[in-house]
């Protein structure tokens, strides 16, 4: 059995009083992933620096950073559930929210690579800081094609609406590039 550095995730979060479920869903998620990135540097701290780990360590700090900074945009992007021209653009069943549930899944996912990785490296017990380029191709499409829909969704509703919010398109074009850019640390050969 793989030894667990950090915990469960913690419980779903709890409806308060004038709040939705709809807004407790995404707070939820983003602060279960901020907590799970907290503890992965904190695992990361644990793992010796000297011997094999270090080129390896530096890569999961490489991949634990593109993470930071993809969470960073996805707290940008949330920021705007509360303004009431873009509450409909956030409904559970859209695009949008198509988008951030996949990219909260996919980081649990990866996370939980990433603590694998951890532990092993820790333990100075051979492991690969290495993704697969298929799977990570694949996980790319599958997010392009969801980006896509995304950006559809968008224009239709500037379209429609006839009113332009650039710094909501601007955070989600930072949040898009945030998920590009953390493909691209994982799809980076070893080495580089």
């Amino acid at each position: 059995m793989t030894e667990r550095i950090l915990p469960p995730a913690p419980p779903p979060s709890s409806p308060s009083r004038g709040r939705s479920a709809e807004n407790d869903f995404w707070a939820g998620l983003f602060v279960d992933l901020s907590v799970r990135i907290e503890w992965l540097e904190q695992a990361l701290d644990a793992v010796p620096r000297e011997d094999a780990s270090a080129e390896a360590l530096v890569r999961l700090r490489a991949y634990s950073r593109a993470v930071t900074d993809l969470l960073k945009s996805l707290g940008k992007v949330q920021g705007y559930r509360q303004d009431p021209r873009l509450k409909p653009l956030f409904v559970l069943d859209g695009p949008l929210a198509g988008f951030l549930s996949r990219l909260y899944g996919w980081c649990e996912e990866i996370g939980n690579d990433f603590e694998r990785m951890a532990v092993a490296l820790r333990k100075r017990q051979p492991t690969s800081v290495v993704f697969s380029h298929k799977s990570v191709n694949k996980s790319y499409a599958d997010f392009n094609a969801l980006m896509s829909a995304m950006r559809r969704t968008n224009e239709a509703w500037r379209a429609n609406d006839g009113e332009m919010w650039p710094a909501f398109e601007e955070s989600l074009e930072e949040l898009i590039w945030a998920t590009e850019w953390v493909h691209m640390a994982l799809a980076r050969p070893p080495g580089e």
